[in-house]
């Protein structure tokens, strides 16, 4: 059987080097709706946990957000994934521990903050969700990050859906949209869910536009068909015919959930 856990262990260091970070206004909602559950009860320092982690992109990003005080700590299963992101975090006093969403290995209410970032689709969720609503403190939050490729705007992510749908292994290019808030809100103990969205645009260079192209798990399965010089010639074609300029201009769309503990 394969484990999925361990999707990405080939692929660690080109996603810790070229995946996109989060825009600093979802990073600030995030930390703004943290702050307004707070109580004088709430255990210090804050815990803000970071299940999913994979090569810490998300979980310096809460370092950067937080600031030095909290205790801040990226549980990911992956062995290589992990590894990457205890390499990268040597001046970022952030802890990574090895453990699964379905079963986070803290103790009851004991985390102000469980987020996950680029990452639930992989998990069984409504145990995720269980988990979050034990371990958070009364007024703490869950949050579900995302960022999206915008196929809704221009042609260019649209042919590039394209290709991975004709060429993956049963793709769909809307593989993570779920009803994250009605999810949410089914889980006992957890309410007042909502939503935040912005739109952004990323520029790469060629190289950097397939070294990003070429981290992703849904693009092994494209080179697993096509092989990888016929996808590297696909995905040049593909940016050239719409960046003549060489700079790949990507639209994104950042999607943050939120939902908290009730007492």
């Amino acid at each position: 059987m394969i484990d999925r856990t361990q999707a990405f262990d080939r692929l660690s260091r080109d996603y810790g080097r070229f995946r996109p970070g989060y825009p600093a206004p979802v990073l600030g909602r995030l930390r703004s709706h943290v702050r307004e559950g707070a109580h004088d009860s709430w255990p210090r320092p804050w815990l803000l946990l970071d299940v999913g982690s994979g090569t810490g992109i998300s979980t310096r990003a809460l370092r950067r957000a937080f600031g030095t005080e909290p205790r801040v700590v990226g549980v990911e299963p992956g062995h290589a994934m992990r590894d990457t992101a205890d390499t990268a975090d040597t001046a970022d006093r952030i802890e990574y521990v090895d453990g699964r969403a379905e079963e986070i290995p803290f103790p009851d209410a004991s985390a102000v903050l469980v987020l996950a970032a680029q990452a639930v689709h992989w998990f069984d969720r409504p145990a995720f969700y269980a988990e979050a609503a034990r371990l958070l403190v009364p007024g703490g939050t869950v949050a579900v990050l995302a960022n999206d490729r915008d196929w809704t705007v221009g042609t260019f992510v649209d042919a590039y859906e394209s290709l991975m749908e004709e060429h993956g292994d049963d793709y769909r290019r809307d593989y993570r949209v779920h009803d994250t808030l009605g999810e949410m809100e089914a889980q006992d103990g957890l309410g007042e869910a909502v939503g935040f969205t912005t739109s952004w645009t990323r520029e790469l260079g060629l190289e950097q536009f397939l070294g990003n192209a070429m981290s992703s798990t849904k693009m092994a399965a494209v080179r697993r068909g096509l092989g990888e010089e016929r996808t590297r010639d696909a995905l040049t074609a593909l940016a050239g015919e719409h960046f003549p300029d060489g700079n790949v201009r990507i639209p994104y769309v950042t999607r943050l959930f939120l939902a908290r503990r009730t007492s």
